[in-house]
């Protein structure tokens, strides 16, 4: 008898799986609307510093090939020479898409 219904349910199963199923889901594209910061002429050893965090080496956010995504807002931004000099400071307000390059001047 064991066997039996054993059986009976894995038949059972067998028809009744193949015909659940969910719809496909949505496919949603969101782009990223977050203000971008680049930095051009970066000396070597230079990092970017957003609100007192260090974000790395300057150079790497050349505004073409990478940025830094920041969220909207007023931020403090600056460039700081290896040795600490600063080499340029603002606090700037970045809206929506909006997409700022820092130009550091020797």
């Amino acid at each position: 008898m064991k066997k039996v219904l054993s059986v009976f349910f894995l038949l059972q199963g067998a028809f009744l799986l193949p015909g659940c199923h969910y719809p496909e889901a949505a496919k949603i594209e969101q782009k990223d609307i977050r203000p971008t910061i680049g930095v051009n002429g970066a000396p070597k050893g230079a990092i970017l510093y957003v609100d007192g965090l260090a974000m790395g080496p300057a150079r790497n956010y050349d505004g073409k090939k990478r940025v830094l995504r920041v969220e909207t807002g007023t931020h403090r931004v600056e460039v700081k020479a290896a040795d600490g000099q600063v080499l340029y400071a603002e606090t700037l307000f970045l809206g929506d898409s909006t997409a700022r390059i820092l130009k550091i001047q020797p």
